[in-house]
């Protein structure tokens, strides 16, 4: 178990490298983001999304994984 199992999440990072875009649910075009520049040294990333927060994680194929 890696030392950032477990722990809490912050309520909110200003680490994001994407800029948030809050209360727009219109539809536009999909961007494209490496997944390096989300993870940077990490393995895995936490995502909220709706209240409820998501873990995005390498596995050690190099596969993404994202669980609830």
């Amino acid at each position: 178990m890696s030392s950032s199992e477990g722990r809490r999440i912050p309520e909110s990072t200003d680490a994001s490298p994407v800029s948030p875009r809050t209360h727009d649910h219109s539809l536009g075009t999909p961007r494209e983001v490496a997944s390096s520049e989300l993870l940077r040294d990490a393995d895995r990333l936490f995502i909220r999304h709706e209240g409820q927060c998501y873990t995005l994680r390498v596995t050690s194929s190099k596969k993404l994984i994202l669980n609830k």
